[in-house]
């Protein structure tokens, strides 16, 4: 219902005349009549003052031409009447009305936060499936700072970030860690409700944007918008540091655009949130700086007048920098070596202006609203709900209709800054390669602007139909809290079986259900030696850890380790193995006696991981003696480089083909089945003129060289290149420093750390001319 403003009224001697005083909003109308007898008189007026719309009407009585007029002393007796009648009927309309929406908005914000909460909490250590090596790594550094009286390995006191997948990347997400750690020890719903719980801030920032900094009804639809978003619904319920950096991204630009709309010290708590969301994600320093860079420049007349609050802002950013310049001096280089785990462009031998251009395309996809919208696989499984796009496309007419108001009132600094916040979203990821989580940024401006456009249309239908604020607000609130308990249902019924790679390339499926299974058969089987499979999730160790305490009551190995050499096996060894492993056991020819003791199933029923026993064949080291020497005899086979045949002789594999080595597509690999190094002979038919090569290899340490034979030379020419190891496959470039004309090219591919026999992986080779 609309506002009704406190009236006042007087009333003449003549009853002819009358003048009222009405009062709406801040402004305050006098209007004095003189209407002849028998003439009805009707006021209506009409206020708005940001966002908010107030409507007063009255209408006066005519008085008959027959009447006698009254005496003096009853005219005053009645005017005095009809003023306090009118103004105590005023009074109690206003308070009643104005405590029925307070009552309303309140509950139905309250009840939003509230429905965020449950589809988070319910079923947390359920959805998602996995319990991925970078959430269990959270709580596993917090209680190694713990152990280690907070230092680090390098004992440094209170590092800013940890040391986490060859690189420093984590810091404030284990910092968080630490007190519930100490409070309940190591917990799947603990690591995971500390993160529901703090992107809790997120969804009452975007509400209360809406309704404090826009001054519109029904700011709560931001915080359901939010919490209906698929990609966050995710996200937020994992301990993923991208949930925490874009939630404290959130209630910076809420303490910001309160910074610039309400009080200028509210820029404090905007520079503390701003420094949170840089320490959280490594993408974030990206997007903060950004960010800070155009709010300087959109807003650089108002931090002008408010000078002296910026210049002791300015002295508190430094402070809160301070960390991060610590470790700037401390590991020079180690932002190069993060870009080069994450095989970023920046670090490639490549000019400057093809790096400048893959930026602005790899930025300018962070805008496809296919991508966002539209279910898709781009991305891994575990990062996405099936059938869903990564944005619901039901809030895309609205997230249309709030971007156009952005745009249309754009010299305003609130809207402004929403603009802002979008187009700041993806420069982040945009330094690698456009990734739903390095961009998950984009659902806090996403979520504003989808508000914004249905919250204006609610104040716009509210404005031509007075009495609809209540069934204007259930319209919208409840097909979205309808909708937010219709996705939680469906992930938890059906979100197990939506993707059925349950393995290491899939879902990672089985930290819980292993590692629960393992105590309990340990605890039953105490002189058990136990063999446990890490093939089917990264960084196995790290989530063991989080289960056990170092060391642990078993080890941590494949069984491949006995199939190709021989190692101690005894009554007491039990293998836990996958099913990719049980396949290579029964192919192998070299065990007997295979006992399944017990099998954990998968979430679709099949069986995930065995629980065996078994013992060598009697002529197994006659077996392994034959494939040593098989080893070294090498394939022959034709390939096409740069469209001209080549002779080629390579190891002998077990997975892929040579042709996939030279077929220019990074993502098609083979695999030797036993020989490491990796051998290729290459024969051309006519001299190759060549400067580089590239090579795309797996993550292990591993030593690339080149025997290059010039035309009518005997002699090599030897360029060796070495890689650090790195959880994902990269690609290394060989710079032969000058053109080469080659006829033939040995090139081996080592795994450092492995001895043979092992699986030597390679993607791609490329020679430039």
């Amino acid at each position: 219902m609309p506002e009704t403003a406190m009236e006042h009224h007087e009333i003449s001697q003549k009853p002819e005349e009358n003048e009222t005083s009405i009062t709406v909003g801040k402004s305050k109308l006098t209007i004095r009549a003189e209407i002849p007898a028998g003439t009805r008189l009707s006021i209506t007026v009409e206020a708005r003052e940001a966002g908010n719309v107030s409507v007063v009407s009255k209408s006066y009585a005519p008085i008959a031409e027959e009447q006698t007029a009254p005496s003096t002393d009853a005219m005053y007796a009645a005017a005095s009447t009809i003023k306090w009648q009118k103004i105590s009927a005023s009074v109690r309309n206003r308070l009643q009305i104005r405590t029925k929406k307070q009552i309303s908005e309140g509950v139905l914000f309250a009840l939003a936060l509230a429905l965020y909460l449950i589809t988070r909490l319910v079923g947390l250590t359920d959805f998602p499936i996995y319990f991925f090596t970078d959430e269990a790594a959270q709580t596993v550094l917090a209680a190694d700072l713990v152990r280690d009286g907070f230092y680090n390995a390098q004992k440094v006191f209170f590092p800013t970030y940890f040391y986490n997948g060859y690189q420093y990347n984590l810091s404030t997400s284990v910092y968080v860690q630490l007190i519930p750690y100490l409070l309940f020890g190591k917990s799947i719903w603990v690591t995971r409700g500390v993160c529901v719980l703090i992107t809790l801030l997120a969804a009452i920032c975007v509400g209360l944007t809406i309704h404090r900094i826009f001054r519109l009804p029904h700011g709560w639809a931001a915080t359901l918008l939010l919490s209906t978003t698929p990609v966050w619904f995710l996200h937020s319920r994992t301990a993923f540091e991208t949930g925490l950096a874009t939630t404290f991204f959130a209630v910076f630009i809420y303490f910001y655009l309160l910074y610039r709309t309400s009080s200028p010290h509210y820029l404090f708590p905007a520079i503390l949130f701003a420094a949170l969301t840089f320490y959280s994600y490594s993408p974030a320093r990206v997007v903060i700086a950004l960010t800070a860079v155009l709010l300087l420049l959109s807003d650089l007349r108002y931090h002008w007048q408010q000078r002296r609050i910026i210049f002791v802002g300015i002295g508190f950013a430094l402070l809160l920098a301070l960390p991060f310049i610590r470790f700037e001096i401390e590991y020079q280089g180690e932002d190069i070596q993060h870009l080069k785990v994450l095989s970023s462009y920046w670090v490639s031998d490549i000019p400057l202006h093809k790096k400048l251009a893959t930026y602005l395309l790899e930025y300018g996809r962070g805008f496809n609203p296919f991508y966002w919208y539209l279910p898709n696989r781009l991305e891994m499984d575990r990062h996405t709900m099936k059938g869903y796009g990564h944005l619901s496309i039901l809030t895309l007419p609205f997230f249309l209709l709030g971007l156009g108001l952005a745009i249309r009132y754009i010299k305003q600094p609130a809207y402004r800054t929403l603009l802002i916040a979008l187009l700041v979203a993806p420069s982040g990821a945009a330094l690698v390669a456009i990734g739903v989580t390095r961009a998950l940024f984009i659902v806090v401006a996403t979520s504003l602007l989808a508000a914004l456009g249905i919250c204006s249309l609610a104040q716009w239908l509210q404005m031509r139909w007075q009495r609809a604020h209540t069934l204007i607000a259930l319209i919208i609130f409840c097909p979205l809290a309808i909708f937010n308990i219709w996705m939680t249902r469906d992930a938890l019924v059906n979100g197990p079986l939506w993707y059925t790679d349950y393995g290491l390339g899939g879902m990672q499926y089985g930290a819980k259900q292993l590692f629960g299974e393992i105590k309990t058969y340990l605890k039953e089987h105490p002189d058990t030696e136990m063999i446990v499979s890490p093939s089917w999730a990264n960084g196995t160790d790290t989530i063991a850890r989080f289960f056990f305490d170092y060391p642990f009551p078993f080890q941590m190995g494949s069984i491949v380790g006995h199939i190709t050499e021989l190692k101690p096996l005894s009554e007491k060894t039990l293998f836990v193995v996958i099913p990719e492993e049980l396949q290579q056991i029964y192919a192998s020819g070299k065990f007997t006696d295979i006992r399944i003791e017990k099998t954990l199933p998968y979430p679709n029923g099949k069986p995930g991981f065995y629980f065996m026993r078994l013992r060598y064949v009697d002529n197994i080291e006659e077996i392994l003696a034959q494939e040593k020497a098989a080893r070294l005899i090498l394939q022959e086979g034709k390939v096409l480089i740069n469209n001209q045949p080549v002779k080629v002789k390579y190891s002998f594999l077990d997975m892929g083909s040579i042709d996939n080595v030279f077929d220019g597509d990074p993502e098609t690999l083979m695999r030797t089945a036993e020989a490491n190094p990796l051998e290729i002979q290459l024969e051309f038919t006519q001299p190759q003129t060549v400067q580089a090569a590239d090579v795309r290899i797996g993550g292990v340490p591993t030593r690339v060289t080149f025997e290059l034979y010039l035309q009518g030379q005997k002699t090599p020419l030897l360029f060796t290149q070495e890689a650090e190891e790195t959880p994902d496959p990269r690609t290394i470039t060989l710079n032969f420093r000058r053109s080469l004309s080659i006829e033939r090219a040995n090139i081996l591919i080592h795994s450092i750390r492995d001895r043979e026999p092992a699986h030597v992986h390679l993607w791609e080779i490329s020679f430039k001319p």
